[in-house]
């Protein structure tokens, strides 16, 4: 029985590689994507391969603070004080994709983990939870972190809750109207019967369920939390000191938007191209997880 259900979680996971290897720009995406994991974990345990001392800090050269062009010797240019672009972006790429990780991430566990609970328990602490969450759906995510900022105070951990607080909700919504249809399947009526308890019916039945369309939806988010991160430090609302970070080298650049076109740029490419990717990514896990593609 057991070499049985083995045999089949085998030939399920050999499906899903197929129709997702399938889908070709999924894969330009994947591709993507990992060489952004990539080089933010080489920043992160080996930044000399890349070339940098001090991964948290741009390295500036104050005897030549105008932008200079793309050039063999700085393949990406300059930005504001000499900073050569291309390592600067590669440093930054590990601060943003760090940070939207964490925040999406956090934001997709405690939201999971009260979709589950509201959904399966019902009863007034499902009316309450809706409640809260129609609250924070009826203001535009980027205002209420900006409120939820100014109110902890206007520093990257601070911003990082912030954002947090405002994701959660989307997963909980998400993650509760899944629980609401995997409750009602049979399986689940057979654990009850059987004596399973509450809490191992949601750990060990719900939770597995719901992960896959939650994945997707993790993939799709990443994009827009680093634009969002970015965005915040564009416009100035968190300050970054010398920190290399995608947003804040964009705004670097934009002095020089006429005569340097490029500073501005290249920065605001990393995170177009990022979201292009998680987004095309996001596709092919959508693929995977459809019963039409996986039953055809």
């Amino acid at each position: 029985m057991e070499k049985r259900m083995e045999a089949k979680e085998i030939e399920g996971l050999r499906l899903s590689l197929v129709i997702f290897f399938s889908n070709k720009t999924a894969v330009v995406g994947l591709m993507i994507f990992m060489a952004y994991v990539i080089d933010a974990l080489l920043m992160q345990f080996a930044p000399s391969m890349l070339g940098v001392n001090n991964p948290n800090a741009l390295a500036f050269d104050y005897s030549n603070t105008i932008p200079q062009p793309p050039s063999p010797e700085h393949i990406l240019g300059t930005t504001y004080f000499g900073v050569d672009l291309l390592q600067a972006i590669m440093q930054a790429i590990r601060i943003d994709l760090g940070y939207s990780g964490l925040i999406v991430i956090s934001g997709a566990l405690i939201g999971a983990l009260f979709g589950i609970i509201s959904a399966y328990a019902g009863g007034w602490f499902d009316e309450i939870l809706m409640r809260i969450t129609d609250i924070f759906f009826g203001i535009p995510y980027l205002v209420l972190a900006l409120g939820v900022g100014f109110a902890l105070g206007r520093t990257i951990e601070s911003m990082i809750i912030a954002l947090i607080i405002v994701w959660w909700p989307l997963y909980e919504r998400y993650t509760r109207s899944l629980t609401l249809s995997i409750k009602e399947q049979t399986f689940i009526e057979a654990a009850k019967a059987s004596g399973v308890s509450d809490l191992k019916i949601m750990i060990k039945h719900i939770f597995p369920n719901t992960l896959p369309p939650v994945l997707v939806q993790i993939s799709l988010d990443l994009g827009v939390v680093m634009a969002i991160f970015a965005t915040l430090t564009f416009i100035g609302f968190l300050p970054t000191g010398n920190l290399p970070e995608l947003g804040y080298l964009t705004s670097l650049g934009l002095n020089y938007i006429q005569i340097a076109p490029w500073a501005t740029i290249f920065p605001g490419l990393a995170i177009t191209i990022f979201a292009l990717a998680v987004n095309l990514m996001g596709d092919g896990l959508r693929d995977v997880i459809d019963p039409r593609r996986r039953s055809s």
